[in-house]
């Protein structure tokens, strides 16, 4: 029996490893495709806005299904696109990396090609509603943590960042275009002893651009000093969470999932 072919989206970065080696594990036939370079695999690389050469490569290779995990770049949002590039960027929702693969992706169904949610492909990963980690949280976290939800979900209507970093009630800095590693290090700068706060929001769509942990982001967390990140339970993707829950005692971080909406 031939394997399922399968298409996945991928951008270098931890996420996109992680999931490539997972499917390859399962015996799938993995098809990977990106924007931009990358360093752990050598994907087919398209312009973004080139819709007929992705739809042709797809149809091509027989892919029916497609997994993103990879990130739409920055410079290739606001840079130059090809041509076709409606397709991408039509309709009156906020422009960013989450609208143009939605676009894409209801352009591929009516060609019979799924998007598969990133909550079924990593079931076994979604944080879970407990406390990880032998820390436990200090009061002034807690109340931190909860303006930290109050805040983010005032704005992910606006398609803007997963992540707030919050310190005594002040909101310290709210992720943009550059990811939550950059936020966490912007906001070290400023201070220590802070928490993040990670959730999807409501308006998420589970096919893309899932709020994801690893072991790095616990890393650039300690070295910026950073002393709790909580993240939301059954939205929230935790790659190696043996590892980062070792990290994060080893670091004195507390790591908590927290219910979301």
């Amino acid at each position: 029996m031939e394997r399922e072919r399968t298409g996945l989206f991928i951008s270098d970065d931890e996420f996109s490893v992680y999931v490539y080696k997972k499917l390859k594990s399962k015996g799938m036939k993995v098809y990977p495709i990106s924007f931009t370079p990358c360093s752990f695999v050598k994907p087919r690389i398209f312009q973004l806005g080139d819709i007929g050469d992705i739809l042709g490569y797809l149809k091509k290779e027989g892919i029916k299904k497609l997994v993103f995990v990879g990130k739409v770049p920055a410079e290739a949002i606001l840079g130059k696109v090809h041509p076709s590039s409606d397709i991408f960027f039509k309709g009156e929702e906020p422009l960013c990396g989450e609208n143009i693969l939605k676009n894409l992706a209801d352009f591929l169904k009516k060609e019979d090609i799924d998007v598969m949610s990133l909550t079924d492909v990593l079931y076994d990963e979604l944080a879970e509603e407990k406390l990880y980690t032998d820390i436990p949280l200090q009061i002034s976290e807690k109340r931190d943590i909860e303006t930290g939800v109050r805040f983010i979900r005032n704005i992910m209507k606006y398609r803007a960042g997963q992540s707030v970093v919050v310190k005594r009630g002040m909101i310290v800095a709210v992720e943009g275009i550059e990811g939550t590693d950059e936020m966490i290090r912007r906001a070290g700068r400023y201070c220590s002893d802070f928490v993040v706060v990670k959730m999807a929001g409501r308006y998420k769509d589970e096919r893309f651009d899932m709020p994801v942990i690893g072991p790095h982001t616990i890393e650039v967390l300690s070295e910026a000093g950073g002393s709790a990140i909580a993240v939301e339970s059954g939205r929230t993707i935790i790659l190696n969470s043996s590892k980062i829950v070792s990290l994060c005692n080893k670091n004195r971080i507390t790591l908590i999932g927290i219910k979301g909406e």
